[in-house]
């Protein structure tokens, strides 16, 4: 990507429900159409107007066994090798945010405090999720720049401050 474009954070459950495409249906207890919901993030990702963010533990997160031959997680390395995603490495600083999260007092599995900490050390302002758990902290946690990190269902973020805008001019180029 040559330009800076506003970031947004997957948790794995995002993925998962992408790659599934996971729907409301009478066997299941799925009330949003989150495959829609993850599509139309992904196309704008594809169209160059946001860009992704995750955590590396995603990529083993995702990983599960499928009967479809055809479904992106047989080529998961490939799937996540795309411009408009950005994988964050979890390192020390990460695993040290996750662990102080953890004895903040936040109820969190670790799992989760791994991928609150991957979207606060990279300073992404939304995170995308279907966890209730980490929606009920929706502006609860802060970035370092001093914002608070919006959590959110997929689609459902506020627009991030001069996004629209800057895709209006883009557009009208």
């Amino acid at each position: 990507m040559s330009k800076s474009l506003p970031r947004i954070y997957w948790d794995a459950n995002a993925w998962i429900a992408y790659i599934k495409r996971e729907m409301p249906a009478a066997d299941n207890k799925i009330k949003d159409p989150r495959h829609t919901m993850c599509r139309t993030v992904l196309n704008r990702a594809i169209a160059e107007e946001l860009e992704i963010v995750t955590s590396a533990f995603t990529l083993a997160e995702v990983c599960k066994r499928r009967d479809d031959p055809l479904g992106p997680e047989i080529n998961l390395p490939a799937f996540f090798d795309q411009p408009y995603i950005l994988v964050v490495p979890v390192d020390r600083r990460i695993g040290l945010k996750a662990q102080h999260l953890q004895l903040s007092g936040i109820n969190v599995k670790p799992a989760d405090a791994t991928h609150l900490a991957s979207a606060l050390v990279s300073n992404v302002p939304v995170m995308h999720t279907f966890d209730t758990g980490l929606l009920d902290l929706n502006k609860v946690l802060t970035l370092s720049d001093g914002r608070q990190l919006q959590i959110v269902k997929p689609t459902q973020e506020t627009p991030l401050p001069g996004l629209l805008a800057e895709m209006q001019a883009d557009h009208a180029e």
